[in-house]
């Protein structure tokens, strides 16, 4: 009782809240503050008891399409800079007023954003306060559970619950310790093919593995091809896909993966493939980050599985036995519960991809490119701060000059964020660099100046062949924490 008063006098408690991430939701639950919540977004499906609360956001694509329509819709409307979800005003009115509400600024794909909130007409008019979580490392999904529970007024709830999943975790690595480190190819998509970034490389590692294709911890997700992935000899394939249940992601992966494909890489892992619910494990930055990583070394370690209770499950299986289920027709494992999408057109059409220099992706164990990551991320900030803008266009990477569709496109999605459009006319400061399979980060600043913040981009390259040479090339740009 003395505890919850001590917790109670902290600061004043919101007592009406939305959220608008998953994880933020879950940790809510956790925390034993679900009642507080009277509105969740339409990605926020557990547990089970949050799908009673109104939906206040729908997505403005077909979420039930294939990977590959998925992606080319997300890149088309990034390349608009159109939002990809839109907020509800009509239930959101319904549901007011409202005291807290939790967003994401870390991915535009995977939940709402600032940005999307902004264009709401309801929330353009509330006096609304806001809790914004940027979660890219294993260590800022654990601190945003701190910073739900302070805002919330019950931190010590979330120093407890923190401890609870680390010393999970740390039940995993004592584990795996003594195991032999296994090469690992987790996949977030199939089509086109993604390998892991963000957190995930830290799970993997904890796990007794070391994620291949995947930058340094924080680091942007990057698109790689078939042959790069084989290459890399992967020891064990987990596809973890995004938003994906089990059995949907084996449909997609035989619609959209060749035959000969699935043979080489079952010959090259000698059968350790594994298919994991993407949608309840590995890519929500919550709590179940700790069932994330024990998934995985079961996955890891055939002489662990089944050890935490995951393993021959929904959430986590063979290839095959995975793919036995999907051709049957069953549905297994977790799927989002999601309204409707918004019936919108596009505003824009797809248009031919410039790709001067022309490149293509390299394997990531090539020798020594002539310039090195910090070098060419220099030369692209010195395009975009001259104004040369399809130089710096051709210093994006071919998978994401195919997002953003032109150099033109390029420059107005940079002009409709207030940061990136900073790149345009500042200068900015290009620092630490770490470089891993072929994948590297670069930080580039943006200093501090007369009514702006100091801002620390990460820069996600990758190596692609241009004629002759292997090059680094821009593959993704966010925002570190």
């Amino acid at each position: 009782m003395a505890q919850e008063e001590k917790e109670n006098n902290a600061v004043v408690q919101p007592r009406r809240v939305i959220s608008l991430l998953g994880a933020a939701t879950e940790t809510l639950f956790r925390l034993g503050l679900g009642d507080r919540l009277v509105g969740r977004s339409h990605e926020c499906d557990y547990p089970r008891a949050v799908l009673s609360l109104p939906c206040i956001s729908r997505p403005r694509l077909d979420v039930n399409g294939s990977s590959k329509e998925i992606d080319d819709t997300v890149r088309l409307r990034s390349a608009a800079g159109e939002p990809i979800y839109k907020l509800d005003d009509d239930v959101l009115a319904e549901i007011a007023p409202f005291d807290l509400l939790i967003a994401q600024d870390h991915c535009r794909v995977c939940a709402v954003t600032p940005s999307d909130i902004n264009q709401s007409k309801v929330m353009a008019c509330a006096n609304v306060n806001q809790l914004v979580l940027k979660p890219s490392t294993l260590s800022d999904c654990l601190n945003n559970i701190n910073e739900i529970a302070a805002v919330m007024g019950v931190p010590e709830r979330g120093i407890k619950l923190r401890a609870t999943l680390k010393s999970r975790m740390d039940q995993v690595r004592c584990l795996t310790k003594t195991k032999p480190i296994r090469r690992v190819a987790l996949l977030e998509w199939c089509d086109p093919i993604m390998s892991c970034g963000y957190w995930i490389p830290e799970l993997i590692s904890i796990a007794g593995g070391t994620a291949l294709h995947s930058p340094p911890p924080g680091g942007s997700t990057p698109t790689i091809s078939f042959q790069n992935l084989l290459n890399s000899k992967p020891d064990v394939v987990i596809f973890a896909l995004c938003g994906f249940g089990l059995t949907r992601a084996a449909a997609e992966i035989k619609s959209s993966w060749k035959e000969e494909w699935i043979s080489a890489m079952k010959k090259q892992t000698k059968g350790q493939m594994y298919i994991v619910d993407g949608n309840y494990l590995v890519n929500r930055s919550g709590p179940r980050v700790v069932e994330s990583c024990e998934a995985i070394s079961e996955a890891l370690h055939p002489e662990i599985q089944g050890h935490f209770g995951h393993f021959g499950t929904d959430l986590l299986m063979s290839f095959d036995n995975a793919m036995a289920l999907a051709n049957e027709g069953k549905h297994t494992g977790s799927e989002k519960v999601r309204p409707e999408p918004f019936e919108e057109t596009l505003l824009m059409e797809p248009t031919s991809i410039s790709t001067s220099p022309a490149t293509e992706e390299t394997d990531g164990n090539t020798s020594d490119t002539n310039e090195s990551p910090t070098e060419c991320a220099r030369k692209q900030l010195k395009c975009l701060e001259t104004g040369d803008i399809k130089t710096a266009f051709a210093f994006n990477s071919v998978a994401n000059q195919a997002r953003w569709c032109g150099p033109e496109r390029f420059r107005a999605v940079l002009n409709s964020h207030d940061v990136f459009q900073r790149l345009l006319n500042e200068a900015s400061e290009v620092g630490k660099c770490e470089e891993r399979d072929g994948v590297a980060t670069v930080i580039v600043s943006l200093p501090a100046s007369e009514g702006k913040d100091r801002v620390n981009l990460i820069w996600t390259m990758v190596k692609e062949k241009h004629e002759e040479e292997v090059v680094w090339r821009t593959e993704k740009v966010g925002m570190e924490t």
